[in-house]
Formats: C-alpha cells, structure tokens, sequence
C-alpha cells in the first residue's frame, strides 16, 4: 500500500482538521449512533450580509452566532437579493469551488434556498456565476462531534397546512407526521401557495420572531424552500411579512437528543445525477454514486430542476413512495433549486430516491453534500494495515468499519510476519457497510524483464511450466510456460508467474479458509514489471484465475497513474476487465475520498467500490458502494 511504502507508523491522533475523526465501534443494527456529526440547533441567526460577485468570498462562520470552533457542518440560508443578472449563487466549503449550484435566479429576482456546507478551516465561500448581488447568510444550526442530536429521516407527510398573514401562527409538530414529542428540531419543506402580495415568510420556534427569511415570494407566485427549525414546547410558528398565504409544511425528518438516530458525514458537494424526468416516477441511484455508503440513512442534497416544459411541481421521495407532497415548484422554462434531506431505500448496495415532475418534463441536477449514518455503520470508514504496523494493536487504527490486511512483507514472494495480529485486528472490525469486515491484498509484480536483463539474478521464482507449487498443472490460457531466455517475456510465463503467487498467498502465508475472503491485487510502479503491458495484465490474470479458482472474490489496488503505466487498457477479453477497482488517491480529506468515489474505474467493466485516502498517519478507506 501506499503509506507502507514509506514509513512505520506509530499510533497517530486523527485530527478534525483533516476532514476525518475516527469513532469507537458498533456492531449491530441497534447500536448507539456515532459521537460524530450531531446538531445542535440554534435561533435562527444572521451571520453575515454582504456584496457578493463572480469572485469567491470566503466567510468564517466557526466562532460566530453560536457556531463553535469545532463545527465540522453549518445548516444557513442562502438568501440573494436583486442581483444585476441572471446566474446562479454558490455555496461551498473554503477553498472548495465545485461545479454546483445552491441556487438559481433571475436577473433582480430575490429568492433563497437551506445549505448544508461543510466547514473547511471554520469558514464557507461564496460566488455568484454572473454579475453582483447582496446575499445574506442566516445560520439555523451546525454539526460537531461529541454531545447533540442525532437524526432520524421519516417518510415526507404533510403536517401543516393553511392560510397565514402578517401574525404568527402557532404550528404544533410534536406527535404530527412521526415526530416525537422529544424532538428538538425537525426539517420540513415549506411551500408558501399563492401569496397575495411580495414579502418573505418566516418559520421560527413558537414565541421566538427573528428577522430573518426562509424564503422570498412574489406575488402569485407559488415557492418552497427546506427549513430547519429548533422546536419550542413541540412546536415552531410561522407568519409572512406581508398579505397572505397558504402555507404547506412536509416534514423530511427530526433530531432528538438520542443514540438511535443518525448523524451527519459532510462531504464536498458531488454530482450524483444530472439527467431527465418525467411524469413517471424514476428511481436514481445515490449509494456508490457520489461517495454515499450503502448503509447511508438518508442524503442532504441540493435538486435543481431544470429546462422544465410546463409548470408545475417536482417531488423528490425515498424510492418506491410516491408521498404527496411538493419539493419545490416552478414556472415552464424556469431553473429552480430545493434542499432536500431524503431518506434512501434499497439494499446495501444500491439505495436509492424516487423523482418525477408533476407535469411536462425536466432536467434533473441532484448534488450531495452529505449523509447520514446509523450506528450500525461504526465509523463508516475501513482501514488497512501491513507489516510496516508491526505485532502491536497499538499501532493500528481504531474505530474502522472493515479492515484490509496485507499477506506480504513488501515483495510478491514473500509472508507478512505479523498477519496473525493484524486479521485479528481486522476481525474486531464494527460491519455495517457493504464492504466485507476483512479482507485481504498481496502484493504483485513480474520480475521476467529484471531476469533477462541481469542473468546473475536468482530466477527461482520464475515458472518454467504449468505446474504450480502444489504440483497441479495450471489452466495457462496462453502458450505454454517453458524454459529459455525468451520464456521470461513470454505471456504464458507470466500469467503462470501470477498463478504461483496467488497459489503461495493462498496456501503458504498463514492464511486460513483462503476462499472465503475478498483479495485485492495491489500493483505498483515500484516493483519489478514487463515493459509491455500485455505481459504484465497476464501476471494479475494468472492470479485472478487462481483466487477465483477457489472462489474467492477479486479486486484490483493501485493509484490512477500507476494504472495506466502498467496495465495500459484493459480489453473486455481480459478476465480482469469486470474487477472492482479500489483506488488510492494519498494523503486527502475524508470528503475528497467520497468525491473520487464517482472518478472512473480502472477497468471498463468493473466499478470504483472503495478508495484509500491517508489521514492522520494511517491509511483510510471509504466504501463507494
């Protein structure tokens, strides 16, 4: 792996800045969810108002309206007014300018939408795409690990619905749509039908009135907007600034002070779909898509629709319901965007979300920027371990959700010293992802080149037949393997060189039940390679054809550039061409992990289903599926 190449680790504190916080392990459906990513809600808050143009301005929340220093996630809305064209406003993590958009507008409209930004150094930045406009930042609450609450997403059920003016309209929530009298806060989208008049309307605890907006309206106009809402005695209260309205409130789901809820992992915002919808329902994909683990409860994600041909309504709800409520509205021919706080559905591999226009047809832009996890996910993070870890427990990694061992001590040839404490480690892994709890990698190589070009080398490696350790002939594909100079580039030698090496790893490194675990083909420029890379593709298809010979599962490890240098592209004759791929990216947050979840696998055929990132000291691992 990459980091053992480099040096022995000592045990490391994970520290919050690198994007990634390790949590004590859980082991069943029922356990308590983890201390990270909990919310504390607050009384809605402005925390900033400025001018804002096509440049990035970065805004430092940490520290300010009640959000501390150790925030990892802040819940604001995003309010843009009279911009001088039409464009759209981003929100985004500091330092961060992903291609997404937190809301579209016209030129002079003012219109808001709920974000949740992941904090990068205690701040968040903001752009619009064209021209200049004031945007107003009003802060609702914010995530950090340790004490707050957890989340637990419902089924959208409508719980409020009717006429409301310029005085405060007491809303009771607690006992309504599944929420429990002990929630603090709930997330409902709240559509404001019909106004008689422009203004704002303003969803606030019962008996608090603070000047802020959830979401601007003009007159006749219909428009919703996600709220996050800190409850008072059960309940929030709403009013508009001016006329009247029907107001509609959905709820999406509650936080309460409780272990059996879910908590939040921010990520940088992903693009998990970007594609048409209709009248008639279509499930979308968010699990291994956009860096959202199949144990995932629920997404946060902004919805933008788009290109739309006649009015009417999208609505946004865990696959295979058709609740009916509205996401948000819009006009034929208009962009609009809504937060969404969803809960998936489906099994651990593909979970999903269920879209549909209300009318005519639209593009769809779904971008995730976060989820959230139950306890039975642990940390919802593995790890990996080596030799270069060492016999001690004290040197591993704690809190991960599946573990990855290495056979090897660094060469294909040879047997980790320390695998016995290492799969024990790996076996105390929490579960709760899709990933396998232990798994396993060897390292590979194809030293025929290096055996050639230096004959005072010791070929004792090097296969001269089909006969592999065990004394049984191999099912070579290729020509078969023979003795000669030639034969050390030849394909035969080397898919047979790679049979050998499974054949050793499987059946004299220590390993028990070989079949029953998932190996993982680590392959790396700093080992000894063929110069082509049909020579060496055959090495980690002769490795292939023996793990899966004994049915085992297979996966190939390296880093994108690494890739391409050795193996070049694989045709789909190739019995590697439907592999998983695990990708490693080196040192990274946590959130830049979950993005190269969506980055392309190293064969066609197969898909990206964990990336390694080095945090902390220690080698990490998200599950993309």
């Amino acid at each position: 792996m990459r980091l053992q190449h480099r040096i022995a680790l000592v045990l490391a504190a994970v520290v919050v800045a690198t994007g990634f916080a390790a949590v004590g392990p859980a082991t069943t459906a029922n356990a308590a969810a983890p201390t990270t990513g909990r919310y504390t809600p607050l009384d809605t808050t402005r925390v900033w108002s400025g001018s804002v143009g096509t440049t990035a301005k970065v805004i430092t929340i940490a520290g300010h309206a009640g959000v501390p220093s150790t925030a990892t996630a802040v819940v604001v809305n995003v309010e843009v007014e009279k911009p001088t064209a039409a464009g759209y406003v981003r929100v985004t993590p500091r330092g961060v300018d992903a291609r997404v958009a937190t809301q579209e507008f016209s030129a002079r409209q003012t219109i808001s939408n709920l974000a949740t930004v992941r904090l990068a150094q205690g701040g968040i930045q903001v752009k619009l795409s064209a021209g200049s406009g004031t945007v107003y930042l009003d802060v609702s609450g914010y995530y950090a690990n340790g004490s707050g609450a957890t989340y637990t997403p419902l089924d959208a059920a409508r719980v409020f619905q009717q006429k409301v003016g310029t005085s405060a309209v007491r809303v009771p929530l607690a006992g309504r749509g599944g929420i429990p009298t002990n929630a603090t806060a709930v997330a409902v989208n709240t559509e404001v039908g019909t106004p008689t008049a422009d203004g704002y309307v303003r969803v606030t605890p019962a008996g608090k009135d603070a000047v802020v907006a959830a979401q601007v309206f003009t007159r006749g106009t219909t428009i919703s907007n996600l709220v996050i809402v800190k409850l008072s005695g059960g309940a929030a209260q709403v009013k508009v600034s001016r006329g009247t309205a029907t107001v509609f409130m959905d709820v999406a789901g509650y936080y309460a002070n409780t272990t059996t809820g879910s908590v939040f992992v921010p990520m940088d915002t992903v693009r998990a779909y970007a594609g048409p919808v209709s009248t008639t329902a279509r499930t979308v994909r968010v699990a291994g898509t956009a860096g959202v683990p199949g144990t995932a409860t629920a997404i946060v994600a902004n919805a933008e629709t788009e290109q739309t041909t006649a009015a009417g309504y999208l609505r946004l709800t865990p696959a295979g319901q058709d609740a009916q409520v509205a996401t948000q509205v819009f006009g034929a021919r208009k962009a609009v965007s809504n937060l969404v706080m969803t809960k998936v559905v489906g099994s651990s591999t593909d979970r999903r979300v269920q879209v549909k226009v209300s009318r005519g047809s639209a593009v769809l832009d779904l971008d995730v920027a976060g989820y959230f996890v139950d306890g039975s996910s642990g940390s919802g993070f593995g790890a990996d371990v080596s030799w270069p870890q060492g016999g001690s427990t004290s040197g591993y990694p704690t809190g991960q959700a599946f573990g990855v061992v290495g056979v090897n001590h660094g060469l294909a040839t040879t047997t980790n010293p320390y695998f016995a404490q290492q799969l024990a480690w790996a076996q105390g892994s929490a579960g709760g992802t899709s990933q396998p709890k232990v798994q396993l990698y060897v390292n590979t190589a194809n030293p025929g080149q290096a055996f050639k070009d230096d004959p005072t080398l010791s070929r004792a490696s090097w296969p001269t037949s089909n006969v592999d350790p065990g004394g049984s002939s191999a099912p070579n594909p290729y020509a078969a393997c023979t003795t000669g100079t030639a034969a050390l580039t030849s394909t035969g030698c080397s898919w047979m060189y790679g049979w050998n090496r499974a054949y050793e790893d499987a059946q004299e490194r220590g390993v028990s039940n070989p079949a029953s675990y998932r190996w993982w083909l680590d392959a790396e420029t700093d080992g000894s390679w063929q110069k082509t890379t049909t020579l060496n593709r055959a090495t980690l298809e002769g490795m292939t054809a023996y793990f899966t010979g004994i049915g085992a599962q297979v996966g190939v490890y390296s880093s994108p550039s690494e890739w391409t240098a050795l193996f070049g592209t694989v045709p789909s004759t190739s019995t590697l061409y439907k592999l998983p791929t695990w990708r490693a990216i080196g040192s990274a947050t946590a959130a830049q992990a979950q993005a190269a979840c969506s980055a392309a696998p190293y064969v066609a055929g197969g898909r990206t289903t964990m990336v390694q990132f080095v945090s902390g000291g220690f080698d990490r691992d998200v599950s993309c599926v």
